[in-house]
């Protein structure tokens, strides 16, 4: 229990709260795809190079959504830091511990889904159909409504559509504290994850989750083992490897060395087993030398108001496009591009803030005593 006051004492890595926040704003570039599918239906011969800042921005244009399994890498390492030890020692119970995560995650995901589903309803008004995802009949409501929406193997994103991987990241945390309590350790992470790999032949979507999870619970043990051993010039080469693999990626994405898709399980495989494990583990080291600055942890606070959000703004924008007789062409500017992260951002920290925060406080204090005003 002493070890674990003590991790909550530190609260957090801020370098890796940054990386989430980062990782949710990669997302945004690759959805920007779906101004394409503002009259309802997606413009004929749309092309990804007339999107902003293409020459830039290229590499998450093609494969930014794998920034969704640095989230699943993320949240592993976050709670088998946090918490591993706890449950399985039972100093945290089920109870105190899926009140500390609904807290923190239901309020925003219904407030997002009653909105998507009323402008869902407004938008097939004006098109005859919803934009961009179009399975959002009562029962995909109802499982919204409980947070199960992913937990199937044929995955379609309905309502609001990025909150999928949310929806899964509910099902790991109950298979984390199950797993926890029959006694399983950081250390032993990365078997569940290797156990998993078949998944990718089965669902691609169900099995980003259980490997980048699982892995992110094996670099808490890699982290552990070499932060009171390792000195500065170790520290240094894992980070230098890590800069070097993201410099190597985003050449082989730019020159098209990867088949661009979420369905290519060799890149998924090279980026949830080496990439984004070792960019947590040499982020985590490095904090052991010289901490992040403090402001960068605002981007992991409002990370997951961006990562939620995204998708109910550009939904509100294709409807104010409807009214104005607004193009696909309109968004591919960049001056709108730059104008729509600047709203979302702002928009993250004011939900984060009035919102998300004020929000957990409340539902925490109507619970046990033991579980108001605990951190996570």
């Amino acid at each position: 229990m002493h070890g674990y006051n003590e991790r909550m004492e530190r609260k957090r890595l801020t370098s890796l709260d940054a990386l989430r926040g980062i990782a949710a704003l990669a997302v945004v570039v690759w959805h920007w795809q779906h101004f394409f599918a503002i009259s309802g239906a997606w413009m004929p011969g749309w092309s990804r190079e007339v999107q902003p800042f293409y020459t830039v921005l290229k590499p998450l244009y093609l494969e930014g959504w794998a920034a969704v399994d640095l989230f699943f890498v993320l949240s592993g390492f976050v709670f088998f830091w946090l918490y591993g030890d706890a449950v399985r020692e039972r100093a945290m119970g089920a109870g105190r511990f899926a009140w500390l995560r609904f807290s923190r995650l239901y309020p925003l995901h219904l407030v997002t889904l009653l909105a998507v589903a009323a402008m869902q309803i407004w938008f097939t008004r004006l098109h005859g159909g919803p934009f961009v995802y179009i399975e959002n009949d009562l029962r995909r409501f109802v499982l919204h409504l409980f947070f199960v929406q992913s937990w199937s193997l044929d995955i379609r994103q309905n309502f609001n559509g990025p909150s999928w991987s949310v929806s899964l990241e509910v099902l790991l945390y109950i298979l984390f504290f199950a797993a926890c309590r029959f006694g399983l350790r950081a250390r032993g992470a990365a078997l569940i994850a290797l156990a998993s790999v078949p998944l990718y032949w089965v669902s691609i979507d169900l099995a980003r989750a259980p490997i980048g999870f699982f892995m992110g619970g094996a670099t808490v043990w890699a982290w552990q083992a070499l932060r009171d051993r390792a000195g500065p010039m170790l520290g240094r080469a894992i980070l230098g490897a890590a800069i070097a693999g993201w410099a190597v990626l985003y050449v082989a994405l730019y020159r098209g060395w990867f088949d661009s898709g979420d369905d290519n399980i060799a890149f998924l495989v090279v980026f949830d087993f080496g990439l984004a494990p070792l960019t947590v583990l040499a982020l985590a080291l490095r904090e052991q030398v010289r901490p992040a600055a403090g402001w960068l942890g605002a981007l992991g606070d409002i990370s997951y108001a961006t990562y939620l959000l995204q998708f109910p703004l550009q939904l509100a924008l294709a409807i104010l496009a409807t009214r104005l007789a607004l193009t696909p062409q309109f968004f591919m500017q960049d001056w709108v591009m730059l104008a729509f992260f600047a709203v979302l951002i702002a928009l993250g920290f004011a939900s984060y803030h009035l919102f998300e925060k004020p929000m957990q406080h409340r539902l925490r204090r109507l619970s046990l005593p033991e579980t108001a005003g605990a951190g996570g």
